[in-house]
């Protein structure tokens, strides 16, 4: 297991619960944007006949949106990840979460299977190029794609963020506002304008953004035509 996949697979939590992805142990600014992005997913994904989770993490928007749609496929490549989500997608016929990685999302699914690709919380934070996994996003998803990030400026409510959910805190880059835990994680913060110049590369253009809570930018993306 090398560095960063100690975050990953639980090494803040042990056999505890994973804090950091369980909505009802967050301060009550970020339980507020968790409200706020999940009437926005449900809103704009309902009726789909089938959308992608890339980072589906523990699975907690496998039970909120599997319901809404024909078919829900989660992605990931960490082993603790997909196993509490598969628990969580046992519940529901039309969910299926599966092992792999991001930055191959073209050859695992056909050109434009997905009506939606959800790359949401910190989850583009953590590659090594944004770009690169917007390209093979796109690759796959028809209608747009969904990203959540932290939102630039919001460094004391990210601290005390992290201290809330039991994650400590290695070293943090004030100027790019890049935070990296003693577990490996690197979380890392957008403004509009960085993702407009991300998404530009990866012909991609902005067509929906959303402050959620003052703390998190909710960002739909389609094809540049």
């Amino acid at each position: 297991m090398n560095y960063k996949e100690k975050f990953f697979e639980g090494a803040d939590f042990k056999d505890k619960e994973f804090m950091a992805l369980m909505p009802k142990y967050y301060p009550v600014k970020y339980k507020k944007y968790i409200d706020e992005e999940t009437r926005l997913f449900k809103k704009t994904v309902k009726g789909a006949d089938r959308i992608l989770e890339a980072g589906v993490g523990i699975g907690r928007l496998v039970p909120i949106l599997s319901p809404l749609v024909k078919e829900f496929i989660g992605i990931d490549n960490a082993k603790l990840m997909l196993k509490r989500a598969k628990d969580v997608a046992k519940d529901f016929s039309n969910a299926k979460i599966i092992y792999g990685n991001l930055e191959k999302m073209g050859k695992l699914y056909p050109k434009n299977y997905f009506d939606y690709s959800l790359c949401i919380w910190n989850t583009l934070g953590n590659v090594k190029k944004e770009e690169q996994i917007l390209k093979e996003l796109a690759k796959v998803t028809s209608r747009g794609i969904i990203i959540t990030v932290y939102k630039k400026g919001t460094i004391k409510d990210r601290e005390n963020w992290y201290k809330t959910v039991g994650i400590k805190i290695k070293k943090i880059n004030p100027e790019n506002e890049i935070f990296y835990s003693l577990s490996g994680l690197k979380s890392k913060s957008y403004s509009v304008e960085d993702i407009t110049e991300i998404a530009k590369k990866a012909q991609l253009k902005i067509k929906k953004v959303v402050n959620l809570n003052g703390v998190i930018l909710y960002v739909e993306l389609s094809k540049i035509s």
